[in-house]
């Protein structure tokens, strides 16, 4: 019996242990600046020390470049390496489409307590020639791509969480922080019944719109990627009051099980 009860203390701890892990979004600033955050599912005990960290970024291939890192964590700098498409494709990697971006914060020390669910600020930067279509995401590290690179291109978060040793707690990109569509960096009032999604007026004081031809669920999603509210679209239209909400970018996102669209609203 006590062999049964040791064993299971193994299993809860190790299972505990094991839940303890970092995802990373990408958070719109302003214009085409960005940055990348790491969110913890849990709350440390005492500080953290981060050693080294590292994401690849994904861009429509052709002029569109990231520049201009700049490292968050106090006196640590970040690198930046290209990998373009034809690079790729000669490497035998991508359909052609993708430019990467390797990010790397080489090994050092970041000290830091945090709670869960918090943004850890770790890179800020910039997105070049002012795309309006295509969408920047992470590259996965279940991307063929990745997979082709031997390593070169995964993420990882190295840190010493409990003061013992220093080991990779990244699980994944975060649900809503996953990616960024350069569509929303253009506002519009989009009331022509061509579109699946119409949202006006735009920008708003008060009371907001939201029609669309399919049914579907909405989430109001500030410009840190925080869920403000969520609610559906059934016969065809919802209006939802922004007058509380503070001056300042929103995104409606829309779901309708085939497909997202996001729209970028202005509260006035």
């Amino acid at each position: 019996m006590k062999n049964y009860y040791l064993i299971s203390a193994i299993f809860l701890t190790t299972l505990f242990c094991s839940a303890q892990n970092y995802e990373l979004g990408i958070v719109h600033i302003s214009n085409y600046d960005f940055k990348v955050v790491a969110i913890p599912d849990f709350d440390s005990v005492g500080n953290t020390d981060i050693s080294d960290i590292g994401f690849t970024i994904v861009l429509p291939s052709g002029s569109v470049d990231v520049v201009n890192p700049v490292g968050l964590l106090t006196a640590r700098t970040w690198t930046v390496q290209q990998f373009d498409a034809t690079f790729l494709t000669g490497q035998g990697l991508g359909d052609g489409s993708k430019d990467v971006f390797q990010f790397n914060l080489p090994p050092g020390q970041s000290i830091l307590a945090h709670a869960s669910g918090q943004q850890i600020d770790l890179v800020n930067f910039q997105v070049t020639n002012d795309p309006v279509s295509g969408q920047m995401n992470f590259l996965l590290n279940s991307d063929p791509i990745t997979m082709g690179a031997g390593g070169v291109l995964d993420s990882f978060y190295n840190s010493n969480i409990d003061a013992t040793t220093t080991q990779d707690y990244f699980s994944m990109p975060n649900a809503i922080l996953d990616n960024f569509m350069f569509s929303t960096l253009s506002v519009d009032s989009l009331q022509d019944s061509s579109y699946e999604l119409q949202v006006f007026p735009n920008p708003v004081s008060k009371n907001l719109n939201i029609i669309s031809k399919l049914s579907g669920t909405f989430m109001l999603i500030d410009a840190n990627g925080k869920e403000i509210f969520n609610g559906s679209i059934k016969n065809g239209r919802n209006t939802i009051d922004l007058s509380r909400l503070n001056s300042g970018i929103y995104f409606i996102r829309f779901n309708n099980d085939s497909n997202i669209t996001i729209r970028k609203i202005m509260r006035l």
